[in-house]
């Protein structure tokens, strides 16, 4: 049989339980094609299992595939059971519709794939195989706590064409067909769906707090809320188990520590790190220290009021069989997470966590959602990524100590046997675009965090001045690191942040602007130099003249005139006059001259004249120059 990918089963999973609406219904469709796929004559229930999850990625419980073929195969007499030996009798018939339900389903899946890879190689990622993509879509869909190198690109791909007709429903199916197939797979009685059975408590992580009492945003507190309802719904029910909200100790410890670093900031002592959306939350409104121990007041009666409380002490180590904190285990996860860089005493503290979820349930794990009475749950990767590994899970179907609010919300609504295309309203975290901007929320988060941390650092060692710290903190304040504010047009500026080199890039780019700056301030001052030395140039004939003018003034003054009018006294001279009167004329007339004349102010005006003169032939020049 051609490979056939989970994604695609989902889908088809979807379309069947909307013909059919009774899961046993729809598994044994699966099951049919199986045996006529493989012309099987005889086969056993742990075959079967094994030949679902290599036709269809299907891995499921054997407990389920046994009901499935004793209450509708068996009983049917379209098989015989002897000795654990299923065998196939002459009223077996396979499904008439199963082939076109699939093929159409396969046929969507390979469109989105398609194009996806056809996204990702038009955005740079240009020798990437198809497979690598399938993987990552999958990986994306099923695993979130696995940080997937391509899930940017996919979320970016998902939120380009959100508004595409069509393309949401055909991703729909998927998503709801997955909810069914995990729901189905953490369920060993299928029987007992619309009804809750055993207690069960809860913990929240201190981020689930948050989005609980809105310091968050918007969203979260959506995502908690549908989530919420959900428990509120089985609590209603009298008859059945309750679902109790709580959150640990290690868990109040991070809250209070929370709101000290809050009152640090108001006090002036600390900064805000732009990706805390539930700090930048308590700190606006906050001037003194006392008003962010109000804002903590109203935080833990907001959780009252919604019935969450922190847990009761108890003694979690008295029976060493639930201890999960083993060096063994201990040296298996650290060598695991060894390329993710996660730090040894994370593990090891997540571990105890883990040790009071399996104290709680007495190290039974594979009994169904609704009788594992107690879980952990977190949005962080790490201890959903320690939750899945080998070292302290127990494998398919076991469900994990911790998960994310997702996972806990698709398995209330399938043990609620809510189902789709009713009146019940489908939580938000159902919905891919939703998703799709949780992951680019999520990304953007942690770089802004990361840049925010790198940046006081480097500030603090005088590697980036004031300005550069301004700037980056004005940069990364705009970025979207709330989903609400994820958009087509926000993309481009995520892709700013999850640069590596964003900080460094920052930095060149204000050397390269101030060296810019200078060199243009170089250049102006040059040009303005050979401007001014032009208009010397232009101007020098003209200045020439009026020197030349004025030279000639002075000289006609002090020179021509006076000895114009001595000439002119000595034509006035007789032979009767008297040496002594001559020497008294020319006495009285130097005197006269002397007593007239002021060199000073006739230099002075001489040096206007020239200077009009001067002036009105640069203006005829430039009006000459302009026509």
């Amino acid at each position: 049989m051609e490979e056939v990918k989970l994604l695609a089963s989902a889908s088809v999973l979807r379309v069947l339980y909307d013909e059919k609406k009774d899961i046993y219904d729809v598994l044994v469709e699966f099951i049919r094609q199986t045996i006529s796929g493989r012309s099987l004559s005889a086969f056993s229930s742990v075959e079967c299992v094994r030949y679902l999850d290599e036709d269809f990625g299907f891995l499921l419980p054997e407990a389920i595939i046994k009901s499935c073929l004793r209450k509708r195969l068996v009983q049917t007499e379209a098989l015989t059971l002897n000795n654990g030996i299923y065998s196939v009798s002459n009223n077996f018939s396979s499904s008439s519709t199963f082939n076109s339900d699939f093929q159409e389903s396969r046929n969507e899946y390979d469109e989105i794939v398609q194009r996806l890879h056809d996204f990702c190689s038009d955005n740079g990622l240009l020798n990437i195989r198809k497979e690598e993509i399938e993987e990552s879509l999958e990986t994306y869909l099923t695993r979130p706590d696995k940080n997937d190198k391509f899930a940017k690109d996919i979320a970016n791909y998902i939120i380009k064409f959100e508004n595409e007709p069509g393309f949401k429903d055909k991703l729909d199916r998927i998503e709801e067909g997955l909810i069914l197939y995990t729901g189905i797979r953490y369920s060993p009685d299928l029987s007992t769906l619309g009804s809750w059975r055993g207690n069960l408590i809860i913990f929240l992580d201190s981020e689930h707090l948050f989005n609980a009492t809105g310091l968050n945003g918007v969203l979260y507190k959506t995502l908690f809320d549908d989530f919420n309802e959900l428990v509120n719904e089985v609590n209603r029910n009298k008859k059945g188990g309750r679902i109790e909200l709580k959150y640990l100790e290690e868990t109040s410890s991070d809250i209070e520590s929370f709101f000290y670093a809050a009152e640090k900031i108001i006090e002036r002592k600390g900064t805000i790190d732009p990706s805390k959306t539930a700090m930048i939350n308590i700190c606006n409104g906050c001037k003194y220290r006392s008003d962010v121990l109000t804002k903590k007041a109203e935080f833990i009666a907001k959780l009252a009021r919604l019935n969450i409380s922190q847990e009761v002490r108890a003694e979690y180590y008295s029976n060493s069989d639930f201890n999960v904190e083993g060096s063994d285990v201990l040296e298996g996860l650290i060598a695991e997470l060894a390329e993710s860089n996660a730090k040894n005493d994370d593990i090891s503290s997540i571990l105890k966590i883990f040790t009071k979820i399996n104290v709680l349930r007495k190290g039974e794990n594979n009994v169904g959602i609704d009788r594992i009475a107690s879980i952990f749950l977190t949005e962080s990767w790490l201890p959903q990524r320690m939750a899945f590994s080998s070292h302290v899970h127990d494998g398919n179907g076991a469900i994990p100590f911790a998960t994310n609010i997702e996972f806990i919300t698709e398995k209330l609504w399938f043990k609620l046997n809510k189902g789709f295309g009713g009146k019940s309203k489908k939580p938000i975290s159902f919905d891919p675009i939703i998703r799709a901007k949780m992951t680019i929320s999520n990304q953007v988060s942690k770089s802004v965090s990361s840049i925010y941390r790198d940046l006081s650092d480097k500030y603090a060692r005088g590697e980036v001045d004031k300005d550069v710290l301004a700037r980056i903190h004005h940069e990364i304040y705009k970025a979207p690191s709330r989903p609400e504010d994820v958009s087509i047009a926000s993309i481009a500026m995520a892709h700013d942040f999850l640069n590596e080199s964003y900080i460094e890039r920052v930095i060149n780019e204000k050397h390269l602007l101030e060296k810019q700056a200078s060199d243009g301030q170089q250049a102006i001052a040059e040009l303005a130099t050979l401007r001014y030395q032009s208009e010397l140039q232009k101007r020098a004939p003209f200045k020439a003249i009026a020197r030349r003018q004025y030279a000639w003034l002075r000289i006609l003054t002090y020179a021509i005139i006076p000895l114009a009018l001595i000439y002119a006294m000595l034509s006035l001279y007789s032979p009767s006059d008297s040496a002594l009167s001559i020497i008294f004329g020319l006495a009285s007339f130097v005197s006269l001259v002397i007593s007239i004349f002021r060199p000073k102010k006739i230099d002075s005006f001489y040096w206007r004249l020239s200077k009009y003169w001067y002036r009105k032939a640069i203006n005829k020049a430039l009006q000459r120059t302009s026509r």
